[in-house]
C-alpha cells in the first residue's frame, strides 16, 4: 500500500520535488483541435486563474463552491485547480442539464459562481436568473456568441499583483472539501457527494500503485472520453494523466468513428470507457475498418459490464477490456482488475485496492464468507464525507466506525475478485425469491439477436407479485417479433431456475437508456413498462400461459 501523505491536491500535484517528467511536457491534447496543455502551462494558468478568484469582487473564501459545467475540455483543468489553489470547492455539473436542474444545484450546493463551455451558455444565463445570482459571477471557457466575460478575461482584468499577497491558500486536507460531486440521479434528486483533498490524494496514489508498472509518460498515450464531470473520469482522466505524465487526448462526447480514429492516428494504448462503448466496438462492423493495435488495455468501469461482451470483444478484434467498480462515494474506483490478469475472473471488477477494506453482509447484519451474495461495504482513505444538507441519508450508508454500505449486491470469489449481481433496490422479487437483473441481463448478451438488454420488475396482478421484464434492443437482421421474443424467452429459460425466468415478457426498444457512466436508467424503463397495454405489446407475452405452467 502507498504511503497516503496528509497534503492537498494542490500540494501533491504542482509542489512535487521532482515530477518524474519534465516541465514542457504534454499532459492534456484536444482531439478536435492542435491545443495542447504542457504541464507547467497547467500549473502556470491554475495559480494566475485561483489569484483572480482571491482578488475578485466575489468576495472569494475559503471554502466557496465553484461550480463548472463542460463536457471534456482541456480549458477545465485549469479552473478546476486554480479553484483549488484559492482553497474553494468545486461541483462539476453535467452539460446535458436544464436550465431548472442546473438552477437546483446551484442552490442547493450554494454555489459563488459558475464557469462553463460555450454551449452550455445560454442554459446558464437561464440557471443563474432562477437561482438569483447575478449575471456577473457567469464565466465561459472560451469566446462564446452571448459575449460571457471569459476565462482569460477574468483572468486578465484582475488586479496587477493579484492575489499575490494571499498566494496559495491552505487547507486541512482531510476535513475540507475538494469537490461536491452530484450523483447521477437515476432514482430521484442527485445528491451532493462531498469528498476531501485526503480522499482525492488517496485516490490518485493508491489507483497509481497498481497502474504505474504498466504505464510509462515516455510511451504511453491515453484517451479521455469518459466525461469529466463524472467522478470516474475526474480522478482517471484528470488527476492520474498528470500524477503520472501521460499524455491524454479529451474528447467532448462520444462516437464511434472519430473514437477509433483517434485510437489510429494517435496511437492511443490506453482508455478508461463506459460499457456502452464497449458494446459499439463489440457489436458494430464499423470497427473493422480500424487498425485499433496500439490500443493496450481498456478499463471499463461506471457501471457492469457482462462478461460474453469482454469476451466476444477480445474473439473479434483482440481488444482486452478490465474491468473496475467504484463509486462518487470512494471517490471513483475501489476495485479493479490488474493488468496480467484481465482475463482470470472474467466478469468480475478484481480485487480492492490497496489499502481498502471491504466486507459482504446479509440484511440482518451479519458478514457473509467467500462467495455469497451480500450487500458490499467499504472502509478507507478513499470514503466520502458524507451527503451535503442530507444527515439521516448519511447516517443510512455511512457507520460510526466508517463503513461506506454501497447498496449494491454481489460477492468476492477465493481470489477478492469483485462480482456485482445487482443493486440492492433493484432486486426482483418473485414469490419470495430474489431475482438479479445483472444475471439475466449478461445470459441476454449471449444471444445473437440481443444487442443490448435491460432487466426490470414489475407487477404481474394475475401473480400477485414482481416478475423479471426484459428490454431489448435487436441486432440487425433480426425482426421485433413474436418468433423472435419466443426464441429468446426460451432461450433465458433453459439457462436459469424456474423462478428467474422472465415471466414479465420482453417490450423492443432502439435503444437502452443509460447514464453518461452507462448506469441503465431503470427508473425510465420502470416509467415506460407501466404505459404499455400488454395486449398490443409486440413480444409481449399472455399472462394465461403463466397459469398453463409453460413459463
Amino acid at each position: 500500500m502507498a504511503d497516503i501523505p496528509s497534503v492537498s491536491i494542490w500540494e501533491l500535484l504542482f509542489e512535487r520535488v521532482q515530477p518524474p517528467f519534465p516541465a514542457d511536457h504534454v499532459i492534456f491534447q484536444s482531439a478536435s483541435t492542435d491545443k495542447v496543455s504542457i504541464y507547467s502551462d497547467v500549473r502556470d494558468r491554475s495559480q494566475q486563474f485561483g489569484r483572480a478568484l482571491q482578488s475578485s469582487s466575489w468576495g472569494w473564501s475559503k471554502g466557496d463552491i465553484l461550480m463548472v459545467m463542460s463536457p471534456n475540455s482541456i480549458e477545465m483543468p485549469p479552473v478546476i485547480w486554480g479553484c483549488h489553489y484559492a482553497a474553494g470547492v468545486v461541483a462539476p455539473a453535467n452539460p446535458e442539464l436544464s436550465a431548472a436542474e442546473l438552477a437546483h444545484q446551484l442552490a442547493n450546493s450554494r454555489a459563488k459562481a459558475l464557469v462553463v463551455h460555450p454551449q452550455c451558455v445560454s442554459v446558464a444565463v437561464e440557471a443563474l436568473r432562477l437561482a438569483g445570482l447575478p449575471g456577473e459571477r457567469l464565466l465561459a471557457l472560451d469566446s462564446n456568441p452571448n459575449d460571457v466575460k471569459t476565462v482569460s478575461q477574468f483572468v486578465q482584468e484582475a488586479p496587477e499583483n493579484a492575489g499575490q499577497a494571499v498566494g496559495y491558500t491552505p487547507v486541512n486536507p482531510e476535513d475540507d472539501l475538494a469537490y461536491l460531486v452530484y450523483s447521477s440521479g437515476t432514482t430521484g434528486r442527485p445528491k451532493g457527494v462531498m469528498i476531501s483533498h485526503s480522499n482525492v490524494v488517496a485516490a490518485i496514489l493508491l489507483q497509481s500503485s497498481i497502474e504505474s508498472g504498466h504505464v510509462n509518460w515516455q510511451q504511453d498515450r491515453a484517451l479521455a472520453v469518459l466525461p469529466v464531470y463524472h467522478i470516474y473520469g475526474l480522478i482517471c482522466a484528470m488527476h492520474l494523466p498528470i500524477w503520472l505524465g501521460i499524455p491524454t487526448t479529451y474528447m467532448e462526447k462520444f462516437e464511434l468513428r472519430t473514437f477509433c480514429g483517434i485510437i489510429q492516428e494517435r496511437a492511443i494504448t490506453h482508455a478508461y470507457v463506459a460499457p456502452p462503448i464497449v458494446l459499439h466496438l463489440a457489436k458494430n462492423p464499423v470497427v473493422n475498418q480500424y487498425d485499433l493495435k496500439s490500443l493496450r488495455m481498456m478499463t471499463s468501469g461506471g457501471a457492469p459490464l457482462a462478461g460474453a461482451l469482454i469476451h466476444e470483444l477480445y474473439q473479434k478484434h483482440q481488444l482486452p477490456v478490465r474491468q473496475a467498480y467504484g463509486l462518487s462515494e470512494t471517490t471513483s474506483i475501489s476495485h479493479t482488475q490488474r493488468w496480467p490478469d484481465w482475463q482470470s475472473g472474467l466478469g468480475s471488477s478484481g480485487p480492492p485496492l490497496p489499502g481498502l477494506e471491504v466486507k459482504f453482509v446479509r440484511t440482518d447484519g451479519t458478514i457473509i464468507l467467500v462467495q455469497e451474495e451480500g450487500e458490499l461495504w467499504v472502509r478507507g482513505p478513499t470514503v466520502f464525507k458524507g451527503y451535503r444538507d442530507e444527515p439521516s441519508m448519511t447516517a443510512e450508508c455511512l457507520t460510526s466506525d466508517g463503513w461506506f454500505r454501497t447498496g449494491d449486491i454481489g460477492y468476492e470469489d477465493n481470489q477478492r475478485n469483485l462480482y456485482i449481481t445487482d443493486r440492492l433496490k433493484d432486486m426482483i422479487k418473485f414469490k419470495g425469491y430474489q431475482v438479479a437483473p445483472a444475471e439475466l441481463e449478461d445470459i441476454l448478451f449471449h444471444h445473437p439477436a440481443v444487442k443490448d438488454a435491460a432487466v426490470i420488475g414489475v407487477i404481474n396482478p394475475d401473480l400477485q407479485s414482481e416478475v423479471p421484464l426484459a428490454y431489448i434492443a435487436l441486432n440487425e437482421g433480426w425482426a421485433a417479433d413474436e418468433k423472435a421474443a419466443g426464441e429468446i424467452l426460451d432461450y433465458v429459460g433453459k439457462r436459469v431456475i424456474h423462478y428467474k425466468r422472465l415471466r414479465g415478457g420482453i417490450i423492443w426498444s432502439s435503444q437502452i437508456p443509460k447514464t453518461a457512466s452507462g448506469k441503465i436508467l431503470k427508473r425510465i424503463l420502470r416509467d415506460r413498462a407501466g404505459t404499455v397495454d400488454k395486449g398490443k405489446q409486440i413480444g409481449a407475452i399472455d399472462y394465461s400461459r403463466y397459469r398453463a405452467g409453460k413459463l
